[in-house]
């Protein structure tokens, strides 16, 4: 006899598939009494559960947790907490497969790359690059053919270093940008990265269909603004002020902890102010009101906020978080950001957000051939084609 193991991927495709889609749960503000309850029925059905800080911790597989709700139906109480948390697992197995913003149906089966264009001056990596509509127009023709399944403009910057714009000159930035684009890429949806209502209702009605807001929705207004067209929301976390660095205040009992129930609480929002739960979209906010050791740890945990039943967005792009790792600037920060990009989709991230479109682009195609049950059929090449000479030399040099 030889005995061997079988990966979580291979299992994952064969009749054992239930015996490793295992999730922790954690349900806190239980009662002692109820939560007695709920461990008897857990271990019961085979799984580990324990009672700590005030809270029960209970792991196990979804089959496991639906026996062990059946068990304790006699205790409605008990019935329902062991319902919440198979219901909290069924939402991060099975995550959203197309978002709806505006007029687009994204597809999320597998990432999708979101480009970044910035339109301010100010920005920290490419400002004043792509500054004025026919630069950005370039710049989106270019990216569109790398593959960027979203464009996001942005028309002002967030860093605390740089000076605020208002209102009306963010409006004057990215309007006749979002007006070329939809023109030039009717099918392309577009995001326009902004945290105040009249500047979304602004490029909403020019043919934008995502707001990717870093405030969390602090405007009160902003959901609503996006529920008027239809677009898709994307809640970012936040501590803090925008454009204010206060290390202060950036003390978390646990950081991906306060960032679910931050995101479940203004999700929960923009759905009362008529946003469509298939139109959410959630942010961890790496580097926003975070120190580099949170970021890492938001990485490392972020298949945490799949629970939240939103797909999950991941703007690493360059930032000084690997910087201060590497004591490197942004402009050489490229396998940083790839490492990021790649931790983040193997996580269940579906919108990464890139400067490096194509081969950001390449990366989650790599990864999705990786994890393909249709390897051959992505074999399109019978050999590796030739290689080409660097720039500037000929093939004889």
């Amino acid at each position: 006899m030889f005995v061997r193991t079988l990966s979580a991927a291979r299992l994952r495709r064969g009749s054992l598939s239930d015996a490793v889609a295992a999730r922790c749960v954690v349900l806190e503000g239980i009662q002692d009494d109820l939560a007695a309850l709920v461990l008897e029925h857990a271990q019961g059905a085979g799984m580990a559960a324990v009672r700590r800080d005030g809270a029960v911790e209970v792991a196990g597989t979804l089959r496991q947790l639906q026996t062990a709700e059946r068990s304790a139906s006699p205790v409605p109480a008990a019935a329902a907490a062991l319902r919440q948390a198979a219901q909290a697992v069924r939402r991060a197995l099975e995550p959203a497969a197309v978002l709806r913003a505006g007029g687009h149906a994204i597809g999320l089966e597998g990432a999708v790359v979101m480009g970044i264009l910035n339109v301010a001056k100010e920005s920290f990596y490419d400002g004043g690059r792509y500054v004025g509509v026919d630069r950005a127009l370039e710049r989106a023709e270019q990216m569109a053919a790398e593959g960027a399944g979203i464009i996001d403009i942005g028309g002002q910057s967030y860093n605390h270093l740089t000076p605020p714009v208002d209102e009306a000159e963010e409006i004057a930035r990215v309007v006749p940008v979002v007006e070329a684009l939809v023109r030039r890429f009717p099918r392309l949806p577009l995001s326009v990265d902004t945290v105040r209502s009249g500047v979304a209702l602004a490029v909403l009605d020019a043919g934008a269909a995502i707001v990717n807001d870093c405030s969390g929705n602090a405007d009160p207004r902003m959901a609503a603004a996006c529920a008027r067209y239809a677009a898709a929301d994307v809640v970012m976390h936040l501590k803090g002020r925008l454009k204010v660095r206060e290390p202060e205040s950036y003390v978390y009992d646990d950081v991906v902890a306060e960032i679910v129930r931050f995101l479940d609480v203004r999700s929960r929002a923009a759905l009362e102010a008529g946003v469509r739960a298939e139109s959410l979209v959630v942010d961890p906010g790496l580097e926003f009101g975070k120190e580099p050791a949170d970021d890492l740890a938001i990485v490392e945990r972020l298949d945490e906020l799949l629970v939240l039943g939103y797909p999950v967005l991941v703007a690493a792009s360059r930032k000084s978080f690997m910087g201060r790792i590497f004591d490197l600037p942004a402009a050489e920060l490229l396998a940083p950001s790839a490492a990021v990009a790649a931790c983040s989709v193997l996580s269940g991230a579906r919108i990464v957000r890139a400067h490096d479109v194509q081969f950001t682009a390449r990366l989650v195609a790599m990864l999705q051939a990786v994890a393909s049950e249709r390897k051959r059929e992505l074999v399109r090449a019978e050999a590796m084609p030739p290689s080409r000479p660097p720039a500037g030399l000929s093939s004889g040099d």
